[in-house]
């Protein structure tokens, strides 16, 4: 076959063919959060020292959510009576 026949592309190493289902996927990284420092070492995003106050603010964003899942009342009475 003649090199035109062929998909080819321009790399650093030159002008190379591709080969029909052998294309790399390259996933791209999420971009990176900033660091803070603390002297000289540098702190992960939540896990910095803060005020109460400040983590009670941060815990008033966060939403709702159950500690306790739901107790089942099938087949029990309301307040000692039977529902029957």
């Amino acid at each position: 076959m003649a090199p035109a026949d062929h998909p080819s592309e321009r790399t650093a190493a030159g002008m190379q063919y591709i080969i029909p289902g052998t294309e790399r996927n390259v996933i791209r990284k999420p971009s990176a959060r900033p660091l803070t420092r603390d002297g000289e070492q540098f702190v992960l995003p939540g896990a910095e020292k803060m005020s109460v106050g400040e983590l009670l603010s941060r815990r008033d964003q966060l939403p709702l959510r159950p500690r306790r899942a739901q107790l089942s009342l099938n087949g029990t009475s309301l307040f000692g009576a039977s529902r029957r």
